[in-house]
């Protein structure tokens, strides 16, 4: 099965149904209208509302092997996008449910999207491999 987190409008989504020729099976945000067009863009996959700290991977995934959970966190305090220096430097634990899910559900093949300036400030080192 493939999970996408923080699935908003369905750019992942649609990037990973034009890749493997499928919707993702579960889809995750906790913005009920990033849900509601996730919804319209991908009626196949089964749609959780709510912060991706409190769905429970195992519950969701309910035995079935994740192939691929793919994960978008939010860099907005980290992005330079915005034309000037990252808003803040505090660390952001939103990336961090990747390990959380990778203990959990074990999926084959973890993707995690987010900007340079977000490894930096958590302090990883590229290719750091996390033990599950």
């Amino acid at each position: 099965m493939i999970v996408d987190l923080f699935a908003g409008g369905g750019g992942a989504s649609e990037g990973i149904r034009i890749g493997l020729g499928r919707d993702p099976d579960i889809a995750v945000n906790h913005d009920a209208e990033a849900v509601a067009m996730h919804t319209a863009n991908h009626p196949a996959s089964e749609h959780f509302h709510g912060d991706v700290w409190a769905v429970d991977p195992r519950r969701v995934c309910a035995g079935r092997p994740v192939s691929l959970l793919w994960l978008s966190p939010d860099c907005t305090h980290f992005s330079k996008a915005k034309g000037s220096k990252p808003r803040t430097s505090k660390r952001r634990s939103l990336a961090f449910v990747a390990v959380r899910w990778a203990r959990a559900v074990r999926p084959r093949i973890i993707a995690l999207e987010n900007v340079v300036a977000a490894i930096v400030d958590a302090n990883f080192s590229t290719g750091r491999r996390v033990a599950a």
